[in-house]
């Protein structure tokens, strides 16, 4: 007799519980399969009870029209069958409902959930912005920064619970930058905006990323262990009714190995290490406490030895060689402090912020290089195929900087947030304020020369006893500053209540004799509502250092839809949403802003302005049979951009030009589509558009022909002698991060019937940035770099998993304990960085490429507690 004549019927049993184990009571609950639909609901307690028959169900736990849980549950052959707890992740006070993840926050959208420890890639959150956020870009994978939509590094605001966080000042390439200030094993969630955001952000010109890190809930503690370095961190809730909860991360890493796969060869001896606290205290049911400590210590030495670079085409090919001698010492030391008042009412929630930045930064280098250019035979008959045939040129240079600085940062502000009831329940007021102070100090020792001994020797236009230096910059500069800010922020909610929708869905199958029918299902819901918010707002600034204030208006009008689906047996709400940004966004010069390239201040420069427009679509839908839907985005965008600070781009150090000469746009388009392509597992594909172009007002230069009516291009026209020019406006040129065009991918799969062993995949492409000779002559900027593509893979395997419903033996505390398999730069390409310019003994130029990271692998130890 077989086993479901046995059963024929299982008491399924179970509870539905907020994230503070509170039972919900009347949760329905809907048990899907393919010959029927039943249904259930919880009682008073959170407890329900219904009979089923064995097999395979899809569950749908509905606690109101925003929040519903979804899984698939296999009832076994048994007389009685207990579920695991249904657990929604918000928790119920005084029966409102209070969510601890939000899909939005202060109108940020929030990136879906993965596991950054696994990512096969060294940056983190960067490498995750740079791989699912369109319009977000990175061609150095050495580094932690990006620019988004056109901007640069210096237009991006990143916040950790609240805190603003500031970066050091000096760094001048990726090899010295070390660590992120976000560690990943303490994130909960990620929200970001490429732009159009609030006016509570702060005063920058492109983006906001908004970490949270997680509340302690219980013991937790993990470890990680690599060529690259070591991470660990623990987590606890203490003291009476688990008041008090901390977060503790360390953090230390050695990124030799990786720079030894860099052209130039020599002794690399980085050590970066940092250590991060947040605490929080409740002290009462309205009030509590929270605290951000972090300290961080990048030492990068470097003793650089030999460094070749093939370049050039398959017709003409030339090798570059350089011989090294001396040695470079960059130590930078940052810390922050940071404090919060917390208040929370039913109507009110305020924050008062205290913060303190210090960062203690020196940069020593005496480097000394002799070179040569050879041309290359290219031809594969000779003998002499890939060896030098003729010596172009030799030459030397040597780069010299005792650079020190020291900044101090201290603010405070308050943000505050009243909830109004209003008279209809289908609308929602709520008005945000707030104003802070920022005080900045600012001591800089700059002594810094390069020397370049072109071709064998230095050019001088008149004869002299000095040395003629190629560059020079020198200064003792300090900088006080205040900078007051304040805003208003309001936002209405309206929505629409509509009953007794109508809906239906045509279906197609085939019967048993393959013949092809059609059906369609019609249903009713008995009540949906529409939605509309608006928000608008004014954010004023004044910096007293420049005298330059402004206020700044900014508005998002969004639309919410009723849109339905036919998913697993039943109509359901489609996520659907339409949403226009606009407003002025001004961001008042930091320090780096008011430098020349002299190392001088220039006390006149004033904000950089913009004006955002902003037009976008979310659309969710169900495909390949999936539980999650798949979201697809959609974002046009036009800024125009006014007294504009030009600056050139040097490796990852911003140069400004320290004036407001320019006025620019950025227009494009970025798409965007995430799902669980693999059930379970989250992956991201991403495609943008972008076109940014300056115009540097005043700015002109001639051209200069010889008799036979030639242009005179230096260094290849044979007749050299000028007798007549032309004056040339150039007009719009391509900005430092014009990419016309940006791929990123991050998928992740499984290896079938063994969920253990998974593997991710990073693939990144940006095409061609424009560049030009180091003169600081922007309208030369003409030239294009090699496209930038990378693809980098991990293959994780957990020890430690286990399948659902088995218990371990063993290490029954322990999470997991994953080993990972990396591979950096997986095809090997030879992305470019920069150039590097030198001359020939007959005045021709040659733009030698500075090489990115090769391949590399990487061995990974992850284990959570």
């Amino acid at each position: 007799m077989p086993l479901t004549a046995l059963w024929s019927q299982v008491q399924v049993n179970g509870n539905v519980l907020d994230n503070r184990k509170n039972g919900l009571a009347n949760v329905k609950l809907f048990f899907l399969s393919e010959a029927d639909t039943i249904s259930t609901t919880t009682d008073k307690s959170g407890h329900f009870e219904i009979p089923l028959a064995p097999g395979k169900y899809g569950m749908i736990a509905v606690f109101d029209s925003e929040n519903e849980y979804r899984k698939n549950v296999q009832i076994p052959e048994v007389s009685s069958f207990i579920l695991d707890p249904i657990v929604f992740d918000f928790g119920i006070i005084d029966g409102v409902v209070i969510k601890t993840t939000k899909e939005e926050v202060n109108g940020l959208d929030r990136i879906p959930p993965i596991d950054l420890q696994k990512l096969p890639m060294a940056n983190g959150v960067t490498s995750l912005l740079v791989l699912t956020q369109a319009g977000v870009n990175s061609n150095n994978e050495l580094t932690s920064n990006y620019n988004v939509r056109g901007g640069n590094y210096d237009e991006n605001l990143v916040y950790v619970n609240g805190f603003l966080i500031n970066r050091p000042f000096l760094t001048r390439s990726g090899q010295q930058e070390g660590l992120s200030f976000i560690n990943t094993a303490l994130v909960n969630d990620i929200y970001f905006s490429s732009g159009g955001f609030q006016s509570m952000y702060g005063d920058k010109l492109s983006s906001v990323l908004d970490i949270h890190y997680r509340k302690a809930d219980s013991l937790r503690i993990s470890g990680m262990a690599s060529l690259l370095g070591v991470e660990a961190h623990v987590e606890d809730k203490i003291g009476k009714h688990d008041r008090f909860q901390y977060l503790f991360g360390a953090r230390y890493r050695a990124n030799g190995y990786l720079l030894n796969s860099l052209p130039t060869k020599g002794n690399y001896n980085p050590v970066f290490w940092d250590a991060q606290l947040v605490t929080d205290y409740t002290m009462n049911e309205h009030w509590s406490w929270t605290i951000l400590g972090h300290i961080s210590s990048n030492l990068y030495q470097f003793a650089p030895q030999t460094s070749q670079t093939d370049f050039g085409t398959a017709n003409q090919a030339y090798s570059f060689n350089i011989y090294f001698d001396g040695q470079e010492r960059t130590k930078f030391l940052t810390s922050t402090v940071g404090t919060s008042l917390n208040y929370s009412s039913k109507k009110y929630e305020g924050r008062t912020f205290f913060t303190y930045f210090r960062s203690d930064e020196r940069e020593t280098f005496d480097i000394l290089g002799e070179y040569y250019i050879n041309e290359l035979e290219m031809d594969p008959s000779k003998e002499e195929f890939g060896d030098s045939i003729a010596v172009l040129g030799v030459g030397g240079f040597l780069n010299h900087a005792r650079n020190q600085l020291k900044a101090d940062i201290f603010s405070v502000y308050h943000d505050g947030s009243v909830i109004f009831k209003p008279k209809n329940e289908n609308t929602k007021h709520e008005l945000k304020v707030g104003a802070g102070i920022q005080i900045d100090h600012f001591d800089d020792v700059l002594s810094e020369w390069k020397y370049v001994d072109s071709a064998g020797y230095s050019q001088v236009d008149q004869p002299t006893e000095e040395v003629d230096l190629y560059e020079v910059i020198k200064g003792k500069l300090q900088l006080e500053n205040q900078r007051y800010n304040g805003y208003i922020q309001d936002h209405w909610e309206w929505k629409k209540p509509r009953k007794n929708i109508p809906v239906q869905k045509k279906l197609t199958y085939k019967d048993s004799t393959g013949t092809l029918h059609e059906k369609i299902i019609r249903d009713t819901m008995a009540e949906s509502r529409s939605g509309l918010s608006l928000d608008y707002g004014l954010r004023g600034t004044y910096t007293t250092f420049n005298s330059d204030g402004f206020i700044t208006p900014r508005l998002t009008l969004t639309y919410f839809p009723v849109k339905y689906v036919y998913q697993n047996g039943k109509f359901i709400r489609r996520g659907v949403r339409y949403r226009f940004s606009s407003g002025l966004y001004y961001q008042p010069p930091f320090y780096r802003e008011f430098r020349t390239f002299t190392g001088q201040l220039n006390q006149n420069v004033k904000s950089q302005k913009s004006a955002h427009f902003v037009l976008g679509m979310d659309y969710s839908f169900f495909m390949m049979k999936r539980e999650s839907p798949f979201k697809f985005s959609a974002e046009a965008y036009y800024k125009y951009l006014w007294d504009v600070n030009p600056y050139e781009v040097d490796n990852v150090r911003t140069r400004y030009f320290a004036n407001n000469e320019a006025v620019a746009y950025a227009t494009g388009l970025d798409l965007n589509l995430n799902g669980e392509f693999v059930p379970g597992l989250m992956s991201f594909f991403k495609l943008g558009f972008l076109s940014t172009k300056e115009d540097i007002k005043g700015d002109y230069y001639y051209d200069y022909y010889n008799a036979a009516g030639e242009k005179i291009i230096y260094g290849f026209s044979e007749d050299q002698v000028a007798v007549d020019s032309n004056r040339v406006d150039p007009g719009y040129i391509r900005r430092p991060t014009d990419q016309h065009v940006t791929v990123g991918v991050l998928f992740q799969d499984h290896m079938p019937g063994l969920k253990q062993l998974t593997c991710q995949v990073g693939i990144t492409y940006g095409s061609r940035l424009p560049y030009g000779p180091p003169d600081h002559s922007r309208y030369k900027d003409t030239l294009t770099m090699k496209s930038y593509f990378r693809v980098d893979m991990g293959m994780s395997y957990d020890i430690l998993y286990r399948k659902p419903g088995k218990t371990r033996n063993f290490l029954k505390k322990m999470e997991s304990a994953i080993i990972s398999f990396e591979v950096f730069n997986l095809l090997g390409v030879n992305n470019v960085l920069s150039k590097q310019w030198v001359q020939d003994v007959s005045g021709k130029y040659y733009s030698i490429p500075n090489y990115l990271t090769q391949r590399r692998f990487n061995v990974k130890l992850i284990v959570r507690i």
